[in-house]
């Protein structure tokens, strides 16, 4: 199998599993505004208990924050991903042999 095949398909599984991410904090973040869209002039209602209400604060600050460090630990892999492609590249474009009737810069058209 070749190395970078086993990466892409790593980085779709990531990619896929970070939009099912993506869509179920759209989902519950729609579901915390209907849930607190009955507001009044001082803003969105309270569910009547202070420490739900604290809870459900934090599990959403948490959740954000998670998404965004998972969001940085992708953004992290696909540049391993293609450091190791490119590494792989110039080390195979390195251990080429030489030819020695070929030129060292770029091809010349004959003239006329």
């Amino acid at each position: 199998m070749f190395e970078g095949d086993r990466w892409e398909r790593g980085g779709d599984r990531w990619a896929r599993k970070m939009t099912r991410l993506q869509d179920k904090m759209d989902r519950m973040r729609n579901r915390m505004d209907r849930f607190t869209s009955g507001g009044d002039w001082f803003g969105p209602s309270s569910s009547g208990n202070r420490a739900f209400d604290d809870y459900r604060s934090e599990t959403l600050k948490r959740l954000e924050e998670e998404q965004r460090e998972f969001k940085d630990f992708l953004a992290r892999l696909r540049f391993a991903r293609d450091r190791a492609e490119f590494d792989q590249f110039m080390a195979e474009r390195r251990s080429r042999p030489v030819d020695p009737g070929s030129q060292s810069g770029p091809p010349v058209e004959p003239r006329d």
